[in-house]
């Protein structure tokens, strides 16, 4: 099947891909960066390597009490849908609570993180308009560039 852009020209349709979280294993950073990046971990759910998807990489990432997603920036700019408990984001200096439902732009290369400070569990879907999560680099503030 073909859809006409506004030129004119033909473009074929990707495929659909419908994957659920009880899919994929939760994953973290190695032991040894846990204490420079936070012990957030997340599972990917879109991204080229795992599914056919070109121009979008997504997944689920949880912060247990007391943790964190810690300071960080990369290129990509970032979207954070909030599903349960109360997020903490700080983006280049200003703090938001974040609260289900809530939906967070991160533009590229903003200073970010993002703290539970409550009791229940944090999870948030994250987007990166990017095919695969592994085009995203990470840079951490406690890290030397």
């Amino acid at each position: 099947m073909t859809r006409l852009r506004a030129t004119g020209q033909a473009r074929t349709r990707g495929r659909a891909v419908v994957v659920h979280e009880d899919d994929r294993e939760w994953t973290g950073w190695e032991p040894a960066d846990i204490a420079e990046r936070g012990a957030v971990e997340w599972k990917t759910l879109l991204s080229s390597e795992l599914t056919h998807t070109e121009s979008l990489s997504a997944g689920i990432a949880r912060v247990r009490p007391a943790e964190q997603l810690a300071e960080h920036r990369h290129a990509e700019p970032e979207i954070y849908i909030v599903l349960s408990g109360i997020a903490t984001i700080t983006i280049d200096g200003a703090v938001h609570q974040a609260e289900p439902g809530t939906a967070v732009f991160i533009p590229g290369n903003s200073l970010h993180s993002c703290r539970n400070e409550h009791p229940g569990v944090v999870r948030f879907v994250y987007c990166f308009p990017t095919g695969s999560t592994s085009e995203v680099t990470y840079h951490f503030e406690s890290e030397p560039d």
